[in-house]
Formats: C-alpha cells, sequence, structure tokens
C-alpha cells in the first residue's frame, strides 16, 4: 500500500492501531475501539470511504484498493483478538468461581445517578434562571399530540410505521417520537391562564422512541430536553440569546454558536444550532467529522398553527421551541465513541462518567 495515497491521520491511526489493539484487555474495550476503527459513522473507515466518494476517476481504483488492504487488516485482527477475550471470558467462567468463606463479605458498592440523568438535572439548572419549569408526560401518546397538534401533515414519513413504534391492537397510540407532545400537552392545559401568567415557558425531558438501528450512534430509545417560551412578540433575537446563553453555560464562555436555517412542521422559521467543537477547537476530529462544528439541536419560531391548536390567538402570543438530544451531548463532553456504553451498566464506564455532574 502506497503512503502516500492516505491521509496523515489515517496513516497515525493505522501506526497506533496494533498498540491499541493490544491494550484492550476485555470486550467492552474492544467494542470501543471497533467504533472507532470500524463504526459505520464517525470511524476511520467511514472517514475513507468518504475521501473515495471524493476521489478523482483516475484515483479511485489505487486508493480502493488501498482502502480495502487497510479495512480487512482492522477487521480481521479485531475479529482474531475478540475470539481471544471471549476465550478469556469463558475459561474464567469455569476456574474463576472460587469462593473462600474465611474471607470478609466484598463490600458493597454504593449507588449513584445515571450519567445521562446527572446531564438532564445539569441542562434543566441552565435554564431554571431563566424561569423555566418542568413539564412531563406520557411515553404513550396518541397521533393528536404527537403529530397532529405539531403541525406535522398527515403524510409526513415520520408518520409511517417505519419510523415510528405503534400499537398493534390500538392503532391510535404509539411510542412518542420526540418530547414535542408534552409542549402540546401543557399549551392546551395552560392556555386558559396565559393572560394571567404573562406567557408560558417550560421544559420538557424525558425518553422517545424511534425504530432505528443499534450502533454506536443510534438507538431505538434515547432522550430529548425541549423547551418553549410563549409571550408578547418574541423574535428570533430572543431564541439566539437564550440558546447562545444555554450553550455557553455548558462548555464554557469561550463556545463558539452558530445557526443555520432548516425545516421542521412546528417552527417557522427553523433553524439548527452548532457549536465549535470543544474537543478539537474547531481544527478538525473524528467527533465533529472534520468540520470543527457539533450539530446539538434544532429549533425556531412556534408555528402559528401549533399555538391555534392549543387555542392561542397567534395575532397576540408568539414564541419559541428548541430541542436537543442527551446522548448526544454526554458523547460529546465524554469522549465517547459508543452510545451504547451508557445503557450496558457496566460500573467501570459509569464509574468514569462522574464528571458530567
Amino acid at each position: 500500500m502506497e503512503p502516500s495515497l492516505l491521509p496523515i491521520d489515517i496513516l497515525d491511526a493505522q501506526q497506533g492501531f496494533p498498540e491499541a489493539l493490544a491494550a484492550c484487555k476485555d470486550l467492552d474495550g474492544l467494542m470501543r475501539l471497533k467504533g472507532v476503527y470500524i463504526g459505520r459513522e464517525g470511524s476511520h473507515s467511514a472517514r475513507l470511504m468518504e475521501l473515495l466518494k471524493a476521489a478523482s476517476k483516475e484515483r479511485k481504483r489505487e486508493l480502493g484498493g488501498a482502502i480495502n488492504v487497510l479495512k480487512n487488516a482492522w477487521e480481521e485482527a479485531l475479529k482474531a483478538r475478540q475470539s481471544e477475550l471471549e476465550a478469556a471470558r469463558r475459561q474464567l467462567a469455569t476456574f474463576g468461581n472460587t469462593w473462600d468463606p474465611d474471607l470478609p463479605p466484598p463490600i458493597p458498592a454504593r449507588g449513584a445517578m445515571h450519567p445521562l440523568n446527572q446531564l438532564i438535572d445539569r441542562l434543566v439548572d441552565v435554564f431554571r434562571p431563566l424561569g423555566y419549569h418542568v413539564e412531563e408526560g406520557p411515553e404513550i401518546e396518541t397521533e393528536a399530540h404527537n403529530f397532529d397538534g405539531l403541525n406535522i401533515p398527515a403524510d409526513h414519513p415520520a408518520r409511517g410505521s417505519a419510523d415510528t413504534f405503534y400499537f398493534e391492537k390500538y392503532p391510535e397510540l404509539l411510542l412518542r417520537t420526540h418530547t414535542s407532545p408534552v409542549q402540546v400537552r401543557t399549551l392546551l392545559r395552560l392556555a386558559p391562564h396565559i393572560q394571567e401568567k404573562g406567557g408560558i415557558r417550560f421544559l420538557a425531558p424525558g425518553r422517545v422512541y424511534r425504530k432505528d438501528e443499534i450502533d454506536p450512534t443510534h438507538s431505538p430509545m434515547f432522550h430529548q430536553v425541549e423547551g418553549m417560551l410563549v409571550g408578547h412578540d418574541i423574535g428570533m433575537h430572543h431564541l439566539k440569546g437564550t440558546l447562545a446563553y444555554a450553550m455557553k453555560a455548558l462548555f464554557g464562555p469561550a463556545a463558539e454558536v452558530r445557526f443555520r436555517p432548516s425545516y421542521f412542521p412546528f417552527v417557522e422559521p427553523g433553524c439548527e444550532v452548532d457549536v465549535r467543537c470543544p474537543l478539537c477547537g474547531g481544527s478538525g476530529c473524528r467527533v465533529c467529522k472534520q468540520s470543527g462544528w457539533v450539530e446539538l439541536l434544532g429549533a425556531g419560531l412556534v408555528h402559528p398553527n401549533v399555538l391555534a391548536y392549543a387555542g392561542i390567538d397567534s395575532n397576540i402570543w408568539s414564541g419559541f421551541a428548541f430541542g436537543m438530544g442527551v446522548e448526544r451531548i454526554a458523547m460529546m463532553v465524554s469522549q465517547t465513541p459508543d452510545l451504547r456504553l451508557f445503557f450496558e451498566n457496566d460500573q467501570r464506564f459509569l464509574k468514569t462518567m462522574g464528571g458530567l455532574d
């Protein structure tokens, strides 16, 4: 393989691969390394495929051959190491279960809050000084709350069974696909009192469900924190100021934030919010996919149809809403390459996440 064919960072990764592989003393560590090198998204292999797509026709064949050699070498070495570790674990299970009655009993581990719950509490604490309170809603929802009240049309792909978990015996019920139904329920409940309250503002944290394959960056169950503010003459400047404050509170006063136009049925206009990658400072790394920026949340001004559904006059009241994925933020701040680690209850990994609180 001609070294000049591949970028410096890939060559560096290849040079450090044997040492990283030898350092994997258990299957959890090996799975993390596998995600770094041959995972579907954000891995070195994925980066190589992006380079191949962008290569000229003259260079594609030679580059493709070099990439195949490298990927096959990684896959074979990882597979061989996995076989070794699995054999060692079987041997330990056979011969290591000895009990000495003369030894003192082990001290049970102390319980602690899960790192994702720690991060949710931290996000709530960021917004509490701004007057936000927490609202909750059921995880089993109706189409009316999950879609209709959010201005999502009947033919929208998200409403299909390929993306959403419906109940076979109760087709009008589903597992909520986002925490936005809490917005609908809260607006319906508080709309009659909006005048006396002078507006509405709240956060909605919780679990959500979508039909995603399980891999290092996707899960059929994950967590979101959404927020909404409704008041008089609310505009994009209020939204941008609020979210810029929140991102700096999370990632430090030097955090850089940018807003990009985007489309969501329940806001108009809509935007996506990125933060300058805190891991590489914007120079480009695996986490930010070499772009220097990490997309953290979607937001926008509340669509008038959403307010009208709750009986709120959009000529008098306006607002903004935003939503962020908790796992995405947790992976970034902890430099964790595989979100499955957050759900496997390995105490060794969970102890390393203590810095999230």
